[in-house]
């Protein structure tokens, strides 16, 4: 598979329900092979606008456009909150249905090797007869990012998918997600109250104000290397931008 090359382009973008303005004004635009993060406080949208950029949703004005047609015909993987694991599928289960929906066909001997070693980089490969029920927090979490993984998609949407990790767990899973994304580097968005994630996983950091939500500013992560994550976490950088962007969603 060939790495994503697609590019979003989002102007003047309002959303409204039932008369209340939720998200005002919304202009940025989204790089191909980059990773970047919404952070805010609640009621600044955020979850919201990730389903316009996946097409759940249509804004009341403004425009989404994309390189590759309208956001309708994206092929967008979403990983919400609580994972969206089905009680009846089995780890391997999920992940194959993934990828065969997202390929509307039966899969090859090919895709099935990939899979495998997908399970293999995100540690399930000892898990993958088990049930959701039967996995750890961390461990579900590893099997909805290896599921939306496998539907090489155009777009990867995520809604706060660490925040219910242990610090340790968190540390781990976000090493597992950053060693695979770089295999495809799908255009990825994500949803974090965590500031430090932000800068740590994204290369930009867009920052909502509330009620409605603005963008209040667009930062540059200092990390041009993202997997040495524990080099990174020491950086006096990384505790600057960190109490800085702090400083902005609080005041």
């Amino acid at each position: 598979m060939s790495i994503s090359n697609n590019h979003y382009q989002v102007t003047n973008v309002s959303y409204q329900l039932n008369e209340q303005t939720i998200l005002s004004n919304l202009s940025f635009e989204l790089e191909p092979r980059k990773i970047y993060s919404l952070i805010g406080p609640s009621g600044a949208g955020k979850t919201t606008l990730l389903s316009l950029l996946g097409g759940l949703k249509k804004p009341t004005s403004g425009t989404i456009e994309t390189k590759k047609g309208t956001v309708e015909e994206q092929k967008v993987a979403f990983v919400p909150q609580d994972y969206g694991l089905l009680p009846w599928q089995t780890v391997q289960k999920a992940v194959v249905k993934g990828a065969s929906l997202s390929q509307k066909g039966k899969l090859s001997a090919l895709d099935l090797a990939e899979i495998d070693e997908l399970l293999k980089q995100m540690a399930l490969w000892e898990h993958r007869k088990k049930y959701p029920r039967q996995l750890s927090g961390g461990q579900q979490q590893r099997v909805a990012i290896a599921r939306s993984f496998a539907t090489h998609a155009d777009l990867l949407l995520m809604d706060e998918p660490f925040s219910a990790l242990d610090a340790f767990t968190r540390e781990k899973a976000q090493q597992l997600f950053l060693s695979r994304w770089q295999k495809l580097k799908p255009l990825t968005v994500f949803v974090t109250h965590d500031i430090e994630e932000a800068i740590l996983l994204s290369d930009q950091i867009i920052v909502l104000s509330a009620n409605p939500g603005e963008i209040s500013q667009i930062v540059d992560s200092p990390f041009e290397d993202k997997m040495n994550l524990h080099e990174n976490r020491q950086s006096m950088a990384l505790f600057e931008l960190t109490n800085a962007l702090r400083g902005a969603i609080s005041g």
